[in-house]
């Protein structure tokens, strides 16, 4: 999975320019798929010079110019050999993970105030994803698909939470280093 994969499938829903990619990142795949504009724009250019999107530009009034990317065939073949391949596999990042793995080195304190901080991360992440569902259930042609990648990150914040919030019961007993 790359960056490319990702805008080639947002492009088969029709042309786009690097911020509505940005956007799209965002509503959509950003519980499981970063994107930023310095990520967005590069990916852009390479595949316009491997023939896997065109640009087309827009003239604007009083503002820049505006850059928008259609697929290709090209790139239509592109994203269907991806579908097509074997899924790699996933590799979950955690800064909070790391730095609990080395919790022995701080205190009880630093480390109850990055479980705070990350309980309060995921509180807002579930709040964000749950209104997506909400507004997508709302509407009839919502694609089940994306449903279904949206009830995982659901699903996962949820069990996060519940290991933070564990983990923050387990310090407030006075339990830091007992548990096995």
């Amino acid at each position: 999975m790359n960056i490319q994969n990702v805008i080639l499938g947002f492009l088969l829903d029709g042309p786009m320019a690097g911020y509505d990619l940005k956007g799209k990142f965002d509503e959509s795949v950003s519980y499981f798929f970063e994107a930023t504009f310095s990520g967005i724009y590069p990916a852009l250019r390479k595949m316009e010079g491997e023939g896997l999107v065109i640009k087309e530009v827009m003239f604007q009034e009083g503002k820049p110019n505006k850059n928008v990317y259609a697929i290709t065939n090209k790139g239509r073949e592109a994203f269907a050999e991806y579908l097509a391949s074997p899924v790699a596999q996933s590799v979950q990042r955690s800064d909070l993970l790391l730095r609990i793995y080395f919790g022995s080195h701080c205190s009880d304190e630093q480390i109850v105030k990055w479980l705070a901080q990350e309980r309060a991360r995921l509180q807002d992440g579930l709040a964000h994803l749950s209104a997506m569902r909400e507004a997508l259930l709302a509407n009839p042609a919502t694609d089940p698909f994306r449903m279904k990648t949206l009830s995982f990150g659901i699903e996962q914040l949820q069990l996060s939470l519940q290991w933070v919030d564990n983990e923050l019961a387990n310090y407030s007993e006075g339990g830091r280093r007992h548990e096995r």
